[in-house]
């Protein structure tokens, strides 16, 4: 069988866009998955589409990472058509839960702000706030409501992205991690896996947090991976459903659950969770939603973020070989960013005109002055 055009290391749900992208533009793809990992961001994470949750106006990304949110009502759609998946995607709105004075002020400034970039954003009084989510604890003075975000499953999300991806004439190699990649007179000319050897034309890195320690980099990739301790709870009958922030947690409604979550913790590779973590999102998630203190704990577990030093994704070609490309990095907005990454890594693969700025993106930033 001939090398494919692109291969692409990793199967989570990056990597799936960008073997899905490419094959639909009739590139030859072939994706390896290394199969479950323990600590794998994509199965741990709550689904969120939340380009407003930490924004603030300078943000370089904020524009794409609207576009981002909003590509979604177009591709689920595209993937139920073409798969019978249904990804869960959710656009009722994300709420930011003011407790302080000062978290009142600070919402209403980035609203203000929202508003006079063009984005939908309103302001809750505690009454509108007790109508539309009547589960919030009692002492909140109202909440910034982001009326155009919401969340999606991400586990059927990367299998229909996959399916879709199989159906376009991309091989899926399961089972194999690629230990390192092959570079030959400067440029790559393969993979070796755990099984065997991969030729190819290209090379996308998808590999998460993972990315970094595969061998045969030209250069270092800092690529680490952040802890996200999350819990599952029974969800308060005859609550409505709900995505808030709030305390320095969130509670996101999915599947007849609440998500509680997270932590942000430095520890490497160590997928495991712990009692001070648990207890302290379970604390926050009951805070802004008592009911919830009811409520059994069903579950809990972590994930492992790819995070890069300035907290933006590699998203690009190589500075100096020309057929290894990065898909990686994406942090605490892997789900968020997945589906127009693999777009943007499909255009700039096909040589298309990009409409977006990719600078702050740029993977030669960490490496060029």
């Amino acid at each position: 069988m001939p090398a494919p055009e692109a291969l692409v290391v990793g199967g989570g749900i990056v990597g799936a866009a960008c073997g899905r992208a490419l094959a639909h533009r009739g590139v030859t793809v072939t994706i390896v998955e290394a199969g479950p990992k323990a600590g794998a961001a994509t199965q741990a994470a709550a689904g969120m589409l939340a380009p407003f949750a930490e924004a603030l106006p300078e943000d370089p990304l904020l524009s794409f990472s609207v576009r981002a949110r909003d590509f979604y009502r177009e591709l689920a759609p595209q993937l139920k058509d073409e798969t019978g998946i249904d990804i869960g995607l959710w656009t009722e709105g994300i709420l930011q839960v003011a407790f302080s004075e000062e978290e009142v002020t600070a919402a209403k400034g980035r609203i203000a702000w929202q508003r006079q970039s063009g984005f939908m954003a309103d302001w809750l009084t505690p009454d509108d706030l007790r109508e539309r989510a009547p589960g919030i604890a009692p002492g909140a003075l109202g909440a910034e409501l982001a009326q155009e975000d919401g969340a999606l499953e991400p586990v059927p999300l990367r299998d229909a992205l996959l399916d879709s991806a199989e159906s376009r004439g991309a091989e899926l190699v399961r089972g194999e991690r690629v230990e390192e990649i092959l570079i030959e007179d400067g440029v790559v000319s393969g993979v070796r896996t755990t099984a065997t050897r991969l030729e190819c034309g290209a090379l996308v890195l998808a590999a998460g947090c993972w990315s970094g320690r595969i061998q045969g980099l030209p250069r270092p990739v800092s690529v680490e991976p952040i802890r996200g301790q999350m819990a599952a709870l029974d969800w308060p009958p005859g609550a409505p459903r709900i995505i808030a922030y709030g305390g320095g947690g969130y509670v996101v409604f999915r599947g007849g659950e609440a998500l509680a979550g997270s932590t942000m913790e430095h520890v490497g590779f160590d997928p495991s969770v712990t009692s001070e973590g648990v207890n302290g999102i379970l604390d926050v998630a009951r805070g802004l939603f008592p009911g919830l203190s009811e409520s059994a704990v069903r579950r809990t577990w972590a994930g492992l973020r790819p995070g890069t030093p300035d907290g933006r994704p590699m998203l690009g070609p190589d500075p100096e070989v020309p057929n290894l490309w990065y898909a990686t990095g994406h942090g605490r907005n892997g789900i968020l960013l997945a589906g127009i990454t693999g777009e943007v890594l499909a255009q700039l693969f096909m040589g298309d005109e990009i409409e977006y700025d990719l600078q702050p993106l740029d993977p030669g930033r960490f490496w060029t002055g």
